[in-house]
């Protein structure tokens, strides 16, 4: 498979993956301790939800190397080289959270459904999710993902292999995306799955960009 198709191969997964965590993921309500609620922490959708999460997040990884790869040779491979850089980490930082996410709560779930005992459960919750080493690491991890967004959507906007081209502004969908990953958080299931619509069409705006960026790319080397 040439660079240029595991490029576009990589970016779509990734924004099905990412499309995947709110669309899989339960929403009950979790400002009261019921019942329902611990069911909902204890499924198997919460896990194969935040998985989707922990995929997508892996993914960028790789779709980016590939850009930068495509991206050698033009004013924009350097800061391609940073997008990668800061994507692996904010996704090894996010992820750890994510892994709480889901193994931590549900284990705390299963154990409350057994005794009923959803208050308790909703107090731990709690606890491990301002726990003060989890929360500044999953947010020192956001911040590197919405500068990684950015800074790839600066390396296609600098090649010069977009210049006079659409896929110039190919990276703006995806950055807006990385960039507002924190703050939606803070959203209910409507915005949390807009959200998720946006990352994933800017993944495949990528994804359909790669191959004349890197068509583009490879007339600069050979002037």
């Amino acid at each position: 498979m040439t660079t240029t198709r595991w490029t576009s191969a990589a970016f779509v997964a990734a924004g099905l993956a990412f499309l995947m965590f709110p669309v899989l993921r339960p929403w009950p309500d979790e400002t009261t301790a019921t019942t329902g609620l611990a069911l909902a922490f204890a499924s198997d959708r919460w896990v194969i939800a935040h998985l989707s999460g922990i995929l997508g997040l892996g993914l960028l990884a790789p779709a980016l190397l590939g850009l930068r790869t495509l991206l050698a040779g033009t004013a924009g491979a350097a800061v391609s080289t940073w997008a990668l850089v800061t994507a692996w980490a904010g996704a090894g930082l996010s992820s750890l959270y994510f892994g709480a996410e889901i193994f931590g709560i549900r284990t705390l779930a299963e154990a409350a459904l057994p005794t009923s005992d959803a208050g308790t459960m909703l107090t731990r919750v709690e606890a491990l999710r301002t726990q003060p080493w989890a929360v500044t690491l999953f947010g020192a991890g956001l911040f590197l993902l919405a500068a990684a967004g950015v800074l790839a959507a600066a390396a296609v906007m600098r090649a010069g292999a977009a210049r006079g081209s659409w896929a110039r502004w190919a990276g703006l969908p995806l950055a807006l995306g990385l960039f507002l990953l924190l703050p939606q958080f803070y959203g209910g299931p409507e915005i949390r799955m807009a959200h998720g619509v946006l990352v994933a069409v800017g993944c495949v705006l990528l994804a359909v960009a790669v191959r004349p960026l890197g068509a583009a790319a490879r007339d600069l080397r050979t002037r």
